[in-house]
């Protein structure tokens, strides 16, 4: 896989584009069997540097993330049926 890209497993959608931050996050994710389906979405570039930092909110079907890096902010929506579980596995590995 190129870097800055991911794609094919559980990614969803043609938009493979990530930053670095990201890219380490979906490799975590895409290994752990509670997740179904990761999408990526937009990035934001451009904002001032800063420290890398991870949000992460509740959702129906899953999780919503929100990834700093440093100049650059992205979206990822992973879907599992293990919301909590799989909240606490990104705590405790990327904060």
């Amino acid at each position: 896989m190129s870097k800055g890209h991911r794609a094919g497993g559980k990614m969803a959608s043609s938009h493979t584009t990530v930053i670095p931050a990201a890219g380490k996050i979906i490799d975590f994710l895409s290994r752990q069997t509670e997740v179904k389906k990761i999408s990526v979405g937009f990035i934001k570039h451009g904002i001032k540097s800063g420290r890398h930092s991870l949000k992460i909110t509740k959702i129906k079907s899953g999780l919503f993330l929100k990834i700093r890096g440093t100049a650059s902010i992205q979206e990822l929506w992973v879907y599992t049926d293990k919301i909590e579980a799989m909240k606490k596995a990104l705590e405790k590995n990327f904060n």
